[in-house]
């Protein structure tokens, strides 16, 4: 019977990292979190940035495409400024229209 429970709450766990953005990381901001790619997105000194994968890729085992939900380092995240055209913002809000985009840039800490 333990080794049932173990397993029950092992597989809860596994799939738990999978359905939204980073849990560990310490989001003071308030930043957003795009559901559909798990990272997190917002407007910084006036221009969109979404989460993206650098050292962490190494170790994420999670959907191809999706942004790794437990790396931090000192409860940073990687990030990187999102290519798009005018993509200027004053709100995290005004980012959504571009939180699918691609990096223009190296993913890097901060």
């Amino acid at each position: 019977m333990k080794i049932f429970v173990f397993l029950a709450l092992l597989a809860c766990c596994a799939t738990f990292q999978y359905d939204t953005c980073n849990r560990l990381f310490t989001n003071t901001r308030d930043w957003l979190c795009n559901e559909g790619n798990l990272c997190y997105y917002g407007c910084q000194k006036g221009y969109c940035w979404s989460q993206c994968n650098g050292a962490g890729a190494i170790e994420w085992d999670g959907p191809p495409g999706t942004c790794n939900t437990r790396y931090h380092l000192n409860t940073n995240i990687e990030w990187c400024w999102l290519e798009a055209g005018g993509n200027t913002c004053t709100t995290h809000s005004d980012c959504t229209a571009f939180m699918n985009q691609p990096c223009s840039g190296s993913c890097s800490v901060g």
